[in-house]
C-alpha cells in the first residue's frame, strides 16, 4: 500500500518531491492528464481506487482543490496539499476540519516527509481498526445499535492501562521531555525550534531538527498498540506538534501515570 498520485498541471515542477518519495519506496505516479481530464468532468473517478494518497500540487487553484476534495472523500485515501511556502487560510481551514490530512512543500526533507506519511498511514489503519472492531449490542430482535467509542473514552480496562503503562515505562530520557514539554502546553502547539530549543538548550540547527523528527516517530510507535484513536502526537506541518488529546488528559488525571513521565 504505497502507490501515490500525484496530480498537477505540470509534471516538471514535481520532479523533486517525487524523487523524495520514490526515495523512500513509495511508487509514484505524476498525472496531468488526469488532472485535465478531471477538470472536464470525464469519467475517471474510478482511478483513485488505485492509490492510497493523493496529492493536490501548488499548481492547482483553491477552486480547483475545494471542487477535487468533494470527489475524493468518497474514497479511502489520504489527501496531501503540496504549498510552494505559506500556507492560505483554505489550506488551514481544511487542515482543521480534516478536510485534508497533510500538507508538504518541496522543501520539506526526506526525514520529513517519511514523519508525514508514517502518520498518515498509521491513521488509516487506525480508522480500518475501528471499524473492524465496532460492537454491535442487541437492542431487540429488529433494532441494532453500533456502540460508540465516545462512552468509553476515558474508562479503561485494565489491559489498556498497562498497555499505556508499558508505553510509558519505554520511553527515553530525551522521549520523556518531549512528552512533558508537550503535556506543559496542554492543547497549544508548540514548534519544532520551541522544543529543540528547551531540549538542548541552545539555537536549533539541521542536526537537533533531524534528531527531534525522529525522537517524534519513535514516540508514535512505542504508543502504536494503546488505545488511542490517533498518533500520540499530532503533526501540524508548518506550526508544529501538539499531544493527542486522550493521552494528554490520561496524564493529567493520572498521577502514577504524571510521575512516570516527569520521572519525580
Amino acid at each position: 500500500m504505497n502507490q501515490i498520485l500525484i496530480l498537477t498541471r505540470n509534471v516538471l515542477i514535481e520532479q523533486e518531491i517525487q524523487q523524495k518519495l520514490q526515495a523512500l519506496n513509495y511508487e509514484v505516479y505524476c498525472s496531468a492528464k488526469h488532472f485535465d481530464s478531471y477538470s472536464q468532468q470525464t469519467q475517471m473517478m474510478d482511478l483513485f481506487s488505485f492509490f492510497q494518497y493523493v496529492i493536490l500540487s501548488e499548481t492547482i487553484c483553491e477552486s480547483e482543490v475545494k471542487s477535487l476534495v468533494l470527489s475524493l472523500k468518497e474514497y479511502s485515501l489520504s489527501i496531501i496539499r503540496k504549498v510552494e511556502t505559506n500556507l492560505t487560510e483554505m489550506d488551514k481551514e481544511y487542515l482543521e476540519t480534516e478536510q485534508i490530512h497533510a500538507i508538504i512543500s518541496n522543501d520539506d526533507s526526506i526525514d520529513e516527509l517519511r514523519e508525514c506519511f508514517h502518520g498518515l498511514k498509521w491513521k488509516q489503519k487506525q480508522n480500518d481498526r475501528s471499524y473492524q472492531n465496532e460492537k454491535v449490542g442487541q437492542l431487540s430482535r429488529n433494532v441494532s445499535l453500533i456502540r460508540s467509542n465516545q462512552f468509553n473514552d476515558f474508562e479503561m480496562s485494565s489491559k489498556e492501562v498497562q498497555l499505556l503503562t508499558d508505553a510509558l515505562h519505554r520511553l527515553s530520557p530525551i522521549e520523556s521531555k518531549v512528552i512533558s514539554i508537550l503535556m506543559q502546553a496542554g492543547n497549544q502547539i508548540v514548534t519544532r525550534e520551541e522544543i529543540c530549543h528547551i531540549i538542548w538548550n541552545e539555537n536549533p540547527t539541521k542536526s537537533h531538527l533531524a534528531s527531534l523528527s525522529s525522537t517524534i516517530t519513535r514516540i508514535k510507535n512505542k504508543f502504536m498498540y494503546t488505545n488511542l484513536e490517533s498518533a500520540a502526537i499530532q503533526t501540524l506541518w508548518g506550526k508544529g506538534y501538539k499531544m493527542n488529546q486522550k493521552l494528554l488528559e490520561c496524564i493529567q488525571n493520572d498521577q502514577v501515570f504524571s510521575r512516570i513521565v516527569t520521572n519525580d
